[in-house]
């Protein structure tokens, strides 16, 4: 990667623990921000997931659901703005992260700009069920704006969950 041109931050981190084969209740929301003026040929930014292990150092099996979103503001597709994942599923126990990177698609083709790696999440059968913090419950609410699919209703039944 050439110098940096944006920064990737987990507005809704993933579950510090999910049960194997259940879809995460709440969706992960990236939130990128360019550092200074990015390269003029970028067209397009989109994000990725993708599970590691606990390390963060080798890849892993088993991530399932929309693993690819376009980064979105409040009128369209963005340089800056969010992207939503989910529902997002871990097949199998264990301890992994979930890396999430930033391409960006211009004239010349697709180039990963950026990643960043989640904390870690315990897949076992005793997890309990997710439910949004009292934080990430006024974070979802200011995203309902952000032109990401979320709605009342969504957080709603994610705090009900």
């Amino acid at each position: 990667m050439a110098g940096r041109e944006f920064t990737l931050s987990f507005e809704i981190t993933p579950p510090t623990a999910a049960q194997p084969g259940s879809p995460f209740t709440v969706p992960v929301v990236i939130a990128v921000n360019p550092i200074g003026t990015p390269a003029q040929n970028v067209q397009h930014l989109v994000v990725s997931a993708s599970l590691r292990d606990e390390a963060g150092t080798g890849a892993a099996i088993g991530l399932s659901g929309n693993l690819t979103a376009s980064v979105r503001s409040r009128t369209d597709n963005a340089m800056s703005g969010y992207a939503k994942l989910s529902p997002l599923t871990i097949s199998q126990p264990g301890k992994f992260r979930l890396r999430v990177m930033l391409s960006a698609a211009s004239y010349n083709g697709v180039v990963t700009k950026e990643y960043v790696d989640s904390g870690i999440i315990h897949v076992h059968a005793g997890a309990a069920a997710q439910r949004p913090t009292p934080t990430q419950v006024a974070r979802l609410q200011r995203l309902t704006t952000e032109n990401l699919d979320i709605s009342a209703a969504d957080i709603a039944a994610w705090q009900r969950a």
